[in-house]
């Protein structure tokens, strides 16, 4: 980049980053790089800007001087060395926490493969972090799920945390030309330090459960009422 834009500044979000990646990897390629404290077990409302030396930013909040002039206020002391201290020991802990969460992560979604028929996951293994697995369900709409899976408990999301709230179908994955029947099914799911064998099986259980309830329910509309009748 900067052979064709010397003058160019290179900004990162590395609110997810931190957990998953050597920060000290990707700090060479860029000027700035934003991160967030509860990501990594800090506090919340505890931001992080990395500056490169020389780098000139414009104050959003003017005043006194704080932040080497860069937002003025009050220090907020104990969110920055909580915060500070919580990068610490994510750094110290992610190569191992890694493995950890990524064996815990295959055995979801190969318990969900074994557990529900049409259902694939969205990305290749060589693409993903340890804590993430992102899965479709073929004719399964993301927002009956998610409501069935709140009801027992499991926490989950069918889009990106910044679009929560969002129902219809990623179009990220309208760009990745995945079908509508595949893509209104995406769930989100995410591991951390608290993750357990019981909950991978708690999961698998729920998520397979709700399932086969949404399908049953989508197959018993579409059957006619005669045939319904002569059914019964």
């Amino acid at each position: 980049m900067r052979e064709h834009a010397p003058r160019a500044l290179l900004h990162t979000d590395a609110v997810q980053a931190a957990c998953w990646l050597d920060l000290r990897q990707l700090w060479p390629h860029v000027d700035l790089m934003s991160l967030s404290a509860h990501k990594f077990g800090g506090p919340k409302g505890v931001g992080i800007l990395a500056t490169r030396e020389g780098t000139a930013i414009e104050p959003l909040i003017i005043g006194g001087g704080q932040e080497r002039d860069r937002r003025s206020g009050t220090h907020n002391v104990a969110g920055i060395v909580a915060a500070a201290e919580a990068l610490a020991a994510t750094d110290a802990e992610r190569a191992e926490e890694n493995v950890r969460l990524a064996a815990l992560r295959d055995r979801l979604v190969a318990g969900l493969g074994a557990a529900v028929p049409g259902v694939r996951e969205t990305v290749a293994p060589a693409a993903k972090v340890a804590g993430s697995a992102h899965v479709m369900f073929e004719h399964v709409e993301s927002e009956a799920l998610l409501y069935l899976l709140d009801e027992v408990g499991v926490c989950a999301s069918a889009a990106s945390a910044c679009a929560s709230g969002a129902m219809d179908a990623s179009h990220v994955l309208a760009a990745m030309g995945v079908p509508r029947r595949w893509a209104a099914g995406a769930l989100r799911l995410t591991l951390g330090r608290t993750t357990t064998d019981a909950d991978i099986d708690e999961a698998i259980a729920a998520i397979a459960g709700a399932v086969t309830t949404i399908r049953d329910r989508t197959a018993a509309r579409l059957i006619p009422t005669s045939e319904a009748g002569a059914a019964r």
